[in-house]
């Protein structure tokens, strides 16, 4: 990232911080659990290693750049991910990156999905991006906002972030963290507030670096009225089933999985109306 964009966001860091000095701020609270990567530095380089097809280079490229905007992580783009069915299917990264994919997965609900994995201590040790071809290829979605959107947003979860809204009827908040039809694809200051609140400070290790772990779910971008498909529950990764049911709200269902080394990786879905 140049160094005039991380001026500018440190210098919007300072007047946060002087503002609540004074105690009159307004604070994104859309972090995922607070999980994230366990960093002994104030910023790290994140690598995400892009295994999707050309005709979705351009997005990855976007997406990593504009999250890079953080003054707490900058995305490190590996352009030399392989795309061969298998590494799509699976999109399992190596320890300490993150791997992005795309495939015609079918019209099973979504759109896209981030997963991660965390070890014991409860850190982000890996992550991947699905990016759904299947619906990618109509003409409702094959447009630069849902696109860049989808990238922008699943990449968001690998990093920590939840969604700010999920009601495609509400106003729009201009980010793609946010549900809106059509989409917004960049984040918006509330993202790069929250991504500062959740790396403000520093661990004792870097997940980034090295870590255990398995490919695991996580955030599911639905299409508007959809959800994700139960049938893919057993299946995603293929063989690899979610794990168990830790309660659902409303629409909202969360997973977990453990491995015998104790590594936990987290699903969080967005049923569709009737499922």
């Amino acid at each position: 990232m140049g160094g005039s964009s991380r001026l500018r966001r440190l210098a919007a860091a300072i007047g946060a911080a002087m503002t609540v000095a004074f105690g009159v701020v307004l604070v994104a609270d859309h972090s995922w659990n607070g999980y994230h990567w366990a960093r002994t530095t104030a910023s790290f380089d994140l690598t995400v290693i892009n295994s999707t097809t050309a005709d979705w280079d351009a997005y990855v490229s976007q997406a990593t750049q504009d999250w890079s905007q953080s003054t707490v992580l900058n995305m490190v783009e590996d352009p030399n991910g392989s795309t061969s069915d298998r590494d799509r299917r699976q999109c399992s990264a190596p320890a300490g990156a993150v791997r992005i994919c795309n495939l015609a997965y079918g019209f099973n609900g979504w759109l896209g999905i981030a997963g991660i994995s965390l070890d014991s201590n409860g850190h982000i040790v890996r992550g991947y991006t699905k990016l759904n071809d299947s619906y990618f290829s109509s003409a409702f979605y094959n447009n630069y906002a849902w696109k860049q959107s989808v990238t922008c947003q699943e990449l968001g979860h690998n990093i920590g972030l939840d969604h700010q809204d999920e009601d495609f009827d509400n106003q729009s908040l201009f980010t793609c963290m946010d549900y809106q039809d059509p989409p917004h694809a960049v984040p918006n200051d509330h993202d790069y507030d929250q991504l500062e609140a959740i790396y403000a400070h520093r661990d004792s290790y870097n997940s980034y670096a090295s870590g255990s772990g398995g490919g695991g779910g996580g955030g599911c971008n639905a299409p508007p009225g959809k959800g994700c498909n139960k049938a893919d529950v057993p299946q995603d990764p293929p063989g690899n089933a979610w794990g168990l049911s830790l309660g659902r709200k409303g629409q909202r269902e969360k997973f977990l999985r453990v491995d015998p080394d104790g590594t936990r990786h987290i699903t969080f879905v967005l049923w569709a109306a009737g499922h």
